[in-house]
């Protein structure tokens, strides 16, 4: 709250074998990444039933994934609902609605499925709220997360209520909260400067370098740019940040640059096949239903090399899908395994299907011919 194309390049040459030569279309087709999409049916199970029987979480958006030190999983939801799902399958219209909540995946341990908010069971709150706020009026939505020590940090992006509407908030500022790992008990919210940068859309570690790195959006709606800073590893909270324009490094949080138009809000960075992956909705276009990858030598871009990925089937009419990403920890060396969140432009949408408000996984299959691990 975010297939292929085909071009055909021929020539006719009398007489000439076609074997003897490959045609530019030929070749163009020999260095196309070759892709295989489905959808991940375990993960789609998992959540799927939990969602419709365990009482508790019942469909939210955003889906990061963060490992935690004990093998489990913390996956960051922003808007989530909560309570029952009825026998037809729709929610309740009093079903309670949360601006953030964490489910915690013990599948490597267990196979348990927790979900973590404020409040009790039998009445739940936002797991971090605005100190002071008010939810009706500001409330935080997460971002992407990263342990550091025994400590699991969520960038938190706050946003403000600016009229009636669904759709009428903007953004305030960032922050990062700061949880026990083994508990999620929240410990700590810790204001970052000023910046008009919707920072958190992507963490990535770098293992040698000792630097954490934070991708984050400047959103003019219409127009979305990647902007990149980064900060000693283990200080997310609490180390001075620097931000990347122009290939140096600036303490001056309006020094941000831009590195790469069309990424939706949230997407993600990882290293994979030899070089770093982008995975974002494709923000280039309205409405987009593609999910596309872009590819770097560097991680501060240039980010080239635009491939389709997948193209959501439920996008259309009243139903949108948004903010795609990856996840390095589920997927190999061959295989992407992506979310991406599906939403309607009609509120009683959500309360009719409970499995329309609810993530997405799939599974995209690579081979991009050249590549290096």
């Amino acid at each position: 709250m975010t297939h292929r194309p085909t071009s055909v390049a021929a020539a006719v040459l009398t007489g000439l074998a076609v074997a003897a030569v490959p045609t530019a279309a030929q070749a163009a087709t020999a260095c196309e990444p070759q892709i295989d999409a489905s959808v991940n049916e375990e993960l789609t199970e998992r959540f799927g039933t939990y969602g419709d029987t365990a009482g508790r979480w019942t469909g939210a958006d955003s889906a990061y994934s963060v490992p935690l030190p004990d093998g489990s999983t913390a996956w960051l939801y922003s808007d989530t609902f909560m309570g029952e799902v009825n026998d037809d399958l729709s929610r309740p219209i009093d079903s309670p609605l949360l601006h953030n909540s964490i489910i915690v995946d013990a599948s490597a341990v267990d196979d348990d499925l927790t979900t973590v908010t404020g409040g009790t069971e039998a009445a739940p709150e936002s797991l971090v709220k605005v100190p002071g706020g008010d939810e009706m009026q500001n409330w935080y939505w997460f971002g992407d997360g990263t342990v550091e020590g025994d400590t699991l940090q969520v960038m938190l992006l706050e946003f403000v209520k600016t009229g009636s509407g669904v759709f009428d908030f903007a953004f305030a500022g960032n922050a990062v909260a700061s949880f026990d790992a083994d508990t999620m008990a929240l410990t700590a919210i810790t204001d970052l400067p000023e910046s008009t940068v919707n920072w958190g859309s992507a963490i990535y570690e770098d293992p040698n370098d000792g630097y954490t790195y934070v991708f984050g959006v400047e959103d003019n709606q219409a127009q979305k740019y990647a902007h990149l800073a980064r900060v000693p590893s283990g200080g997310l909270a609490t180390a001075p940040w620097e931000y990347f324009a122009d290939g140096t490094w600036s303490a001056d949080p309006d020094a941000s640059g831009r590195i790469l138009e069309g990424v939706s809000n949230e997407f993600s960075v990882q290293r994979y096949q030899g070089k770093f992956t982008l995975v974002t909705g494709d923000a280039t276009e309205a409405l987009s239903a593609k999910i596309v990858m872009y590819r770097s030598d560097d991680l501060e871009g240039p980010y080239t090399d635009k491939t389709v990925l997948y193209t959501t089937p439920e996008t259309g009419g009243n139903v949108f899908t948004y903010n795609a990403k990856a996840h390095p920890q589920l997927g190999d060396g061959d295989t992407l395994v992506i979310t991406y969140n599906v939403n309607s432009f009609v509120g009683d949408d959500l309360y009719a299907d409970a499995h329309l408000y609810r993530p997405r996984y799939v599974d995209v299959d690579l081979e991009i011919p050249g590549r290096r691990r």
